[in-house]
């Protein structure tokens, strides 16, 4: 009997306590997305000379591309 009520308690407790932790939660979650909402994020990129460089040296995107490319034109001629 001790047992079941001891144990009662503490499922009550953590619930309760989950409870708040929950809702607290949540409620600082909606709070900041309505301070957020309607307002325009200025985003104030620095320009840099190694970015810059850095695209032009190593771009990968038209690296894969052309690969890509050489390889579907050798595939094509082998299947002919």
């Amino acid at each position: 009997m001790k047992i079941f009520l001891l144990l009662s308690i503490i499922i009550i407790v953590v619930l309760y306590v989950g409870k708040k932790v929950f809702h607290s939660a949540k409620r600082n979650l909606f709070k900041d997305q309505a301070a957020w909402s309607g307002k325009d994020i200025k985003i104030k990129y620095n320009k840099s000379i190694e970015v810059k460089e850095s695209n032009e040296k190593y771009n990968y995107l038209k690296i894969i591309a052309d690969e890509s490319k050489t390889y579907l034109d050798d595939q094509s001629t082998n299947e002919e």
